[in-house]
């Protein structure tokens, strides 16, 4: 239970324009969930978070949040421990989103720890192809809004203008890892085969186990 005496002292012991800050950062984890440090217009709300962790935890817990901390990835999310506000997406959506999470976990291995995870829009439809779901190309207004769904949660970001041409590039930021939780490739392609119903996510685990053997 969050100790209210203690959280009153630590937020009176703000200064003005501290509490003002608290204030703001607080209302951009509830609506956009991550803090992600790797991205340039988080990165002095990850090092207040950081410097002020234990008095947004206290708060938090009043809700029935967790506030989630991840240094080695720099990233900052709220968990809901009775499982509300949880985000219901369509089919396609999960599809895209699954697809993302599986180039950042390839990619990942291809770059250092420094260096930004880019992808392709192009990959993302070249994937979606390849899973063959109803015989035809990803949805154009479907791939704009979720890739703008996944921007606003600071999952990803477009380096080029439109977000669903081919050539447009994106930075994937870690903060995918813990939105879209899945242990190894395998996993995912396991996920995308319940979705689509379909042998081409089988027939790719199979292609990945033949490679890992």
């Amino acid at each position: 239970m969050a100790n209210i005496g203690d959280w009153q002292a630590g937020y009176e012991a703000l200064t003005v324009s501290e509490r003002e800050q608290f204030t703001r950062i607080l209302n951009k984890l509830l609506s956009q969930n991550f803090i992600v440090k790797r991205k340039e217009d988080n990165r002095k709300d990850y090092y207040f978070l950081y410097r002020h962790q234990m008095l947004f935890q206290e708060y938090f817990k009043i809700g029935g949040w967790n506030l989630v901390s991840e240094p080695a990835a720099g990233v900052f999310y709220l968990q809901n421990r009775e499982g509300y506000n949880r985000l219901q997406l369509k089919m396609e959506e999960s599809i895209i989103i699954l697809i993302i999470r599986l180039l950042y976990e390839e990619k990942r291995g291809e770059v250092k720890l420094t260096e930004d995870i880019i992808l392709r829009v192009g990959e993302i439809q070249e994937r979606y192809r390849a899973l063959k779901i109803k015989k035809r190309p990803i949805d154009k207004t479907v791939l704009r809004e979720t890739l703008g769904m996944l921007k606003r949660f600071n999952l990803v970001d477009g380096l080029d203008g439109d977000m669903s041409s081919p050539e447009c590039r994106l930075i994937a930021y870690p903060s995918l890892l813990y939105a879209v939780k899945v242990e190894g490739i395998r996993s995912i392609y396991e996920k995308l085969r319940y979705y689509t119903g379909d042998v081409a996510a089988s027939e790719e685990v199979q292609q990945e186990e033949e490679k890992e053997a």
